[in-house]
């Protein structure tokens, strides 16, 4: 598992980069090779998708990878009780804008491969969501 934040964490940001994608895809690309010549078969990514043509971003990283994007549908009443339990002040105001934006743009977009609505499940109920559904789909 990779939370693909931490491939990204740079200051400051750059105004042609400014969530530091191509970083992000440049570390994923370095470090895949370690996990696979381990013996890693699958690679969960935790990311923000915002755009479908994303997937081609993890494919040059991930070569010959099956990518499937499962997006979490959590009440957008939950997510800001977690932002605010986690971010302060300015990055707080942010997050809270950012996180009803980025909700509307995945449902317009029609991000995801498999959506899950998380309602009241806890992490494992999630996990085992997701799992039964790619299980079902034969992905």
């Amino acid at each position: 598992m990779v939370d693909v934040d931490g491939l990204r964490r740079l200051w400051p940001a750059n105004p042609d980069d400014p969530f530091h994608m191509r970083l992000a895809m440049a570390n994923l690309a370095a470090i895949w090779p370690q996990f696979a010549d381990r013996g890693a078969r699958w690679l969960l990514l935790a990311d923000v998708v915002e755009q479908p043509d994303q997937r081609a971003d993890y494919q040059r990283a991930v070569p010959g990878a099956k990518i499937i994007i499962v997006r979490l549908d959590v009440p957008l009443d939950r997510v800001r009780a977690r932002l605010r339990g986690r971010e302060r002040d300015d990055s707080l105001d942010w997050h809270l804008h950012r996180s009803g934006e980025l909700q509307q743009l995945m449902t317009d977009r029609g991000i995801g491969d498999i959506v899950v609505p998380v309602d009241d499940h806890g992490p494992e109920q999630v996990a085992e969501l997701i799992l039964t559904e790619v299980q079902r789909r034969d992905m």
